[in-house]
């Protein structure tokens, strides 16, 4: 781990300088691991200087999108800070969206150039009348077809530091990193070098991430990409890049390149447990399972920790504070199903809806700030003058803190129902479900009836050879539940479906409306 000084002077480089130092004191460490591709500090310090050169021939200028439409791949990282060396603004495209969604990005976003591959190369023609020049097309598999840029073009754009790069300063933008929302009007989340440097500093702070830790972030690469690398670059570690969900792909990349810790949701820990068990997959590398975005009961923590042989660390982030805020701490006592307390150098609040402190027990919305928490969206006063207010980021999620000051996720906002004119938090209904042996997953949403107005609707899958039925789960609910949570509608699908992120998609199960089995009253 660095020293408390170097942790310090941290947040007050860019990412480049960050990149120029670890090239400097570990030219020949690699950085970035993937499939059979080595690249070493010193080689990805001198590309990210080529891919900047490269953008400010082709005119990119300080501010102007650029955006990174490309899988998970070595090239990704290089050219995220390639576009910040030419300070630029990289900006994330969700190509799993529908052809019209993407427009919407590069045309809301003004997009100056693309940096892509071929597999979406047809994808970015249907764009590319919106962009100034096809020139502005970077392939990074290509071969300089169609007038576009390729990776011989990024080799021959120049050696050195870009002039550009002599002004740049900790505080300037970097780029636009959008939230996963699954409708509406996208959302970017404004975001500094200081920004991200400072939550890499909390995480090396609070979780005791180290230098000699190799990274695997299986967040999907356009949902807040700096999390593939900014800790590790951080300290002059390693990351590996690994871009599947099957369990077995990702057992053996952390077999074969000793992969220390994943960030991931607890869903994916769920199958990587379930492939572990019965294969002969070696894990024993694993020290750290950072698990956020949604929630499982205690005692699922404890057994997925039993059978990964490694920790699962709960934790609580967004993209409005660049990443992990709330954690639990490796080998602490914590209250069981709690998310943990505030990490180092974030502030949090509970307050009431007229922004009162709340009381240990009661049950609040979450305010969180800290010099990692963005200011706003861009171009979008409304949104942002909604969420950020005198430094605070209102979250819409509600918690409930603890004695101890232990906060315990209760749901967000938007998902809480009013059944019979009492609050009901679908997380409630969600984990109790979990706690049967025949289910395997579950999504609690709102229905709507004619007589009583909102009620919870169960979406279950279960478990391989299970046959569970309403009345059943129904029964089990009634054990811990109170007669208004438990759920009216219960249904069996094959899946629940999931945002590129891993998170449910609540929007699609919605959408999906109600099918199979109904279950009758409760």
């Amino acid at each position: 781990m660095l020293p408390p000084d170097d942790l310090a002077a941290l947040t007050s480089t860019t990412l480049g300088e960050t990149l120029r130092r670890a090239a400097a004191s570990c030219p020949d460490r690699p950085a970035i691991l993937w499939e059979d591709v080595r690249v070493p500090y010193a080689e990805w310090d001198r590309l990210a200087d080529a891919f900047a050169s490269l953008l400010v021939d082709l005119g990119v200028g300080p501010g102007e999108r650029v955006g990174l439409w490309m899988d998970k791949r070595w090239e990704l990282p290089v050219a995220f800070l390639g576009v910040a060396r030419a300070r630029a603004l990289a900006l994330p495209v969700n190509f799993k969206q529908p052809a019209p969604a993407q427009r919407v990005q590069v045309e809301r976003f003004g997009l100056a150039a693309v940096v892509t591959q071929r597999a979406h190369l047809d994808e970015v023609r249907r764009v590319l009348a919106r962009l100034p020049s096809p020139r502005r097309v970077i392939v990074v598999d290509g071969d300089g077809a169609d007038g576009m840029c390729c990776w011989a073009d990024v080799e021959a754009a120049g050696r050195g530091r870009p002039a550009l790069e002599e002004a740049a300063t900790a505080a300037d933008e970097v780029y636009l990193n959008l939230t996963s929302g699954t409708t509406g009007r996208p959302k970017a989340a404004v975001t500094t070098h200081e920004m991200i440097q400072w939550n890499s500093r909390s995480a090396i702070e609070t979780l005791g991430y180290g230098a000699d830790d190799v990274l695997l972030c299986m967040f999907s690469v356009f949902a807040h990409p700096h999390e593939l690398f900014a800790r590790p670059l951080a300290l002059g570690g390693s990351f590996a890049l690994v871009d599947t969900l099957n369990v077995r792909s990702v057992a053996r990349a952390v077999e074969r390149l000793g992969v220390t810790w994943i960030m991931a949701v607890p869903s994916f820990y769920e199958m990587l447990a379930e492939h572990a068990s019965g294969s002969w997959a070696d894990l024993g590398s694993l020290r750290c399972l950072e698990a956020g975005g949604a929630h499982l009961p205690p005692a699922a923590y404890a057994r997925l920790s039993r059978v990964l042989a490694a920790p699962v660390l709960p934790v609580w982030g967004s993209t409005e504070t660049t990443g992990v805020a709330v954690a639990q701490r490796p080998g602490g006592a914590a209250s069981p199903g709690a998310m943990g307390t505030p990490c180092a150098h974030y502030e949090v609040r509970v307050v009431d809806r007229e922004g009162r402190e709340t009381a240990a027990g009661r049950i609040g919305e979450m305010w969180v700030r800290g010099p990692a928490v963005v200011r706003g969206y861009w171009e979008d006063p409304e949104e942002s003058g909604r969420h950020f207010v005198d430094g605070w980021y209102h979250t819409d999620d509600l918690v409930r803190p603890g004695e101890d000051g232990e906060l315990v996720f209760c749901g967000r906002r938007s998902e809480m129902m009013k059944v019979g004119g009492i609050r009901v938090f679908p997380l409630e209904i969600e984990l109790a479900l979990r706690t049967h042996p025949d289910v395997a997953d579950v999504v609690v949403v709102q229905a709507e009836e004619t007589l009583r107005g909102e009620i919870p609707r169960a979406v279950v899958v279960p478990r391989p050879g299970a046959t569970p039925d309403a009345r059943a789960l129904r029964d089990h609910c009634r054990k811990t539940l109170a007669l208004y949570q438990v759920p009216r509608i219960v249904e069996f699908w094959d899946e629940i479906p999931r945002t590129p992120a891993g998170k449910v998609d609540r929007a699609a199960v919605v959408a999906g409306g109600p099918r199979g089995e109904d279950g009758g009253g409760a």
